[in-house]
């Protein structure tokens, strides 16, 4: 028998949990090739990435962006006129 009790049992188990997860998320990552991507974005970018973050119903803005990258790519794939027409900006 241990002299573990209840409560610590459920601690330890959830701990496992945890850390089998986290191995799991890890072990997804570098099967994925997944890495981090800094930028610096001022206030106006977040505002217009907020906006399109809301119009998609997205979650978070990262998934949002990672949309935009994956839809500006298929774009210059199969028009490029379009996507040199998206990519120059906005007129003044």
């Amino acid at each position: 028998m241990t002299d573990e009790t209840p409560r610590q049992r459920k601690a330890r188990l959830a701990r496992e949990r945890k850390r089998a997860q986290r191995l799991r998320d890890k072990a997804k990552k570098l099967a994925m090739g997944s890495s981090t991507f800094k930028m610096e974005a001022y206030k106006g970018t977040l505002a217009e990435l907020e906006r399109i973050r809301i119009a998609g119903e997205f979650d978070e803005a990262a998934h949002a962006l990672t949309m935009v990258i994956h839809g500006a790519a298929e774009l210059s794939r199969r028009d490029p006129a379009a996507f040199r027409a998206l990519i120059q900006g906005r007129t003044k």
